[in-house]
């Protein structure tokens, strides 16, 4: 019985053990700090294709100022925001929690989840 017990507390401590890494002195971003979120989203997805439907970004996303960057929508718990590329005419929005993940990416603005 106890060995039963040991391994099911295992199990649920190590099933708990990322997020408690996750947000180990977190903070919440507020409408400054999201801006350059969403300025290191852009360069990452000049990197990787993260199957949002468009591939990767061209390599003039990279390194964009966090003045390129714009709060579009807040939502309760989240942000929308805009980051526009001026040599591509082309603003890719970006939805990110107040705690900083970045969650989704389009070109329009529009997420239907969101309210």
């Amino acid at each position: 019985m106890m060995k039963k017990f040991a391994a099911l507390f295992l199990i649920g401590l190590l099933f708990n053990m990322p997020s408690a890494f996750a947000h180990d002195d977190h903070e919440h971003v507020n409408d400054k700090t999201v801006l350059p979120i969403a300025i290191a989203a852009a360069t990452d997805l000049t990197t990787k294709d993260q199957g949002l439907g468009f591939g990767k970004l061209p390599a003039s996303w990279n390194k964009l100022p966090v003045k390129n960057a714009k709060i579009h929508k807040k939502y309760p718990g989240y942000y929308v925001v805009a980051v526009t590329n001026d040599a591509e005419k082309k603003t890719v929005y970006f939805v990110i929690s107040v705690e900083g993940d970045v969650y989704d990416a389009n070109f329009t603005g529009e997420f239907k989840n969101l309210k």
